[in-house]
């Protein structure tokens, strides 16, 4: 293994000399043994958002960018204040599970001495997060308006105050030799939770037989320093490979020198994307992107298309879908870049709403639905 003064005159290397603030994070990603691959470069040249990681040699597939071993992801079981989080574990029990996360954040942001500083002086940099959750009223209803996000950055609102008033401010004010309400504010926690949204990684979860699961996730984010700096997009070549005692970040496919390296956030819709991260991919980029169609407005151009004597009826139809938990009053149906992803839905909701009234009750009696159930 390569001493210190070796790592850090090969990092040097790989960054803007005027960047002292990612050159002190690149050091202390060297001190904790994160063995950057040589062949990338890590800075803001060749990158679509602040910082980002480029080849200036080709990467083979499989091959090893970068290593974390898990002591330096910054975790509740990690940070300097661990002991009291887990002592008081059972106050700060939430929906969301983040409470504990987000007060070891808060802690560790403010902390000169903290052991992430060089982390955290350089991510994030807040007047690049722009997830909604920052936008006013007007604008979030006048630009994303039927997108799913003004519901969603309401949700996280809602439930973040009400979590830092009811969890996290009582924690502050009992460690209060450690914490200050007037630092620790609920405007520096929407702060880390926007950071949480916007960075953090979730371990898989393993089943019964140790495997690991890819579609689940622990109950509380981790915060991964060098592996939050690549950027996104649906086409990514590289992603995070999970093992017992670190992280390693692995190319999925071959690299051009002078290509950007680019991590998955998962296969999100660009209204997702906006609503966790603050951006979006330009069409037709992201291949998971979707479309909702709500519900009702299929049931509101079928009335509109129905003669006066129809309307009963459509509405009875309607009704029937719903009990059949076909459609419902706040659904959407779902439609993505290869088509109609909701499609049973969809045909079940043309089928019975293009059917005659014989037909109709001929099929309501199949199904064991009558008006008197």
């Amino acid at each position: 293994m390569a001493g210190p003064s070796k790592k850090k005159i090969r990092l040097s290397n790989a960054v803007d000399e005027d960047d002292e603030r990612l050159d002190s994070f690149l050091q202390w990603c060297a001190k904790e043994d994160f063995q950057l691959n040589p062949k990338v470069y890590v800075g803001r040249q060749g990158s679509c958002a602040q910082y980002g990681m480029v080849a200036h040699e080709e990467l083979e597939e499989g091959e090893c960018l970068f290593k974390v071993d898990k002591t330096a992801v910054l975790s509740t079981e990690t940070t300097e204040i661990a002991h009291l989080l887990k002592k008081g574990e059972a106050s700060l029990q939430s929906d969301s599970g983040w409470v504990p996360q987000i007060l070891a954040l808060m802690y560790e942001y403010t902390n000169p001495k903290s052991r992430w500083r060089p982390y955290l002086q350089l991510v994030p940099d807040f007047s690049e997060l722009d997830q909604p959750m920052f936008w006013t009223e007007d604008e979030i209803e006048k630009d994303l308006c039927n997108t799913g996000v003004p519901e969603a950055s309401k949700s996280d609102l809602t439930k973040m105050k009400l979590e830092y008033t009811s969890l996290a401010l009582p924690f502050i004010k009992k460690h209060s030799h450690i914490f200050s309400e007037e630092v620790h504010s609920f405007e520096l926690y929407k702060r880390m939770v926007a950071f949480i949204m916007a960075y953090s990684f979730f371990e898989p979860v393993s089943d019964e037989d140790g495997q690991g699961d890819e579609g689940g996730k622990s109950s509380l984010p981790l915060m991964v320093p060098m592996a939050d700096i690549l950027n996104h997009i649906a086409k990514n070549n590289a992603h995070l490979e999970w093992d017992k005692d670190c992280l390693r970040m692995v190319t999925t496919r071959q690299v051009a020198a002078g290509e950007e390296v680019f991590n998955t956030f998962g296969q999100l819709a660009n209204w997702q994307l906006l609503h966790m991260y603050g951006f979006a991919e330009v069409w037709p980029e992201n291949i998971y992107d979707t479309v909702d169609i709500p519900m009702q407005v299929l049931f509101d151009e079928a009335k509109l298309a129905a003669g006066p004597a129809d309307v009963q009826l459509l509405e009875e139809k309607w009704l029937f879908l719903e009990d059949q938990g076909v459609v419902s009053e706040n659904g959407s149906f779902i439609a993505g870049m290869e088509g109609i992803l909701t499609d049973e839905e969809v045909y079940e909701s043309f089928k019975v709403l293009c059917m005659t009234e014989v037909e109709f009750r001929e099929h309501q009696e199949k199904e064991g639905w009558s008006d008197s159930d």
